[in-house]
């Protein structure tokens, strides 16, 4: 068994409001904010023996938590700490720190934002999603740098919480290759380009991404990571 401590690098978030814009049945009866956290780290391993920074950084984590909370909530600094705080801290971030402090701010302050919004007026949810994505420094003392880099990544992505995979038959069936025909637009899950002439996948909700990128995370989550269009699980 090797043994291991890691530490979060270069941590960055962003946070918008999705396009499509999921119904919800039975409305609640107050305004609130429908928030989907996720976070994409890349495992970068740190050999404790040799003291030396391996590059066997291909091993990602996909992670998401989602909130629903009232929308008066936003007009309180300390009640939208108080209600990220456990959140961020099952994604493994430290709800305390400037990072988190920040990223607050930012949800307070697009939340407050986008609710002002012609196009949001009358709506009983306001859907918003954040992301975060950086590098995990994982500390490593083993013989074999590789096995336990993967021992680890194991152990961290079993504390899902919560999340449920979609139905492999539905994968198959539902998700769609095609070929990507308009430019300027990212894959959501890794922020890199879909180029155009490139094979993509497309989700039923007409969302496409990285063939890989979105495979891997329907493997954790049976949501659309942009507009939680649902999956058979």
């Amino acid at each position: 068994m090797a043994s291991f401590f890691y530490q979060y690098g270069h941590l960055r978030h962003r946070v918008f409001q999705p396009q499509t814009i999921p119904e919800t049945h039975p409305p609640p009866s107050l305004d609130q904010v429908d928030l989907t956290i996720s976070i994409r780290l890349t495992f970068v391993p740190h050999d404790c023996i040799t003291n030396q920074i391996g590059d066997l950084n291909i091993n990602r984590i996909l992670q998401q938590e989602t909130l629903r909370f009232d929308l008066d909530v936003l007009k309180n600094h300390d009640q939208v700490h108080l209600t990220l705080g456990p959140a961020l801290t099952r994604l493994g971030v430290n709800p305390i720190s400037r990072f988190s402090v920040n990223f607050a701010h930012e949800i307070i302050e697009r939340g407050l934002a986008f609710g002002n919004l012609a196009s949001n007026r009358g709506r009983k949810v306001l859907p918003l999603r954040a992301e975060l994505w950086g590098t995990l420094l994982v500390h490593v003392r083993a013989n074999s740098i590789r096995r336990a880099l993967t021992e680890w990544a194991s152990e961290f992505q079993a504390r899902n919480y919560g999340m449920v995979p979609a139905n492999e038959s539905s994968v198959k069936n539902m998700l769609k290759k095609v070929c990507m025909e308009i430019g300027d637009q990212d894959c959501m899950i890794c922020l890199e380009e879909l180029k155009v002439g490139s094979d993509v996948s497309r989700m039923p909700c007409s969302h496409t991404f990285h063939g890989d990128c979105i495979e891997k995370w329907l493997k954790q989550s049976h949501y659309c990571p942009i507009c939680r269009f649902e999956m058979l699980a």
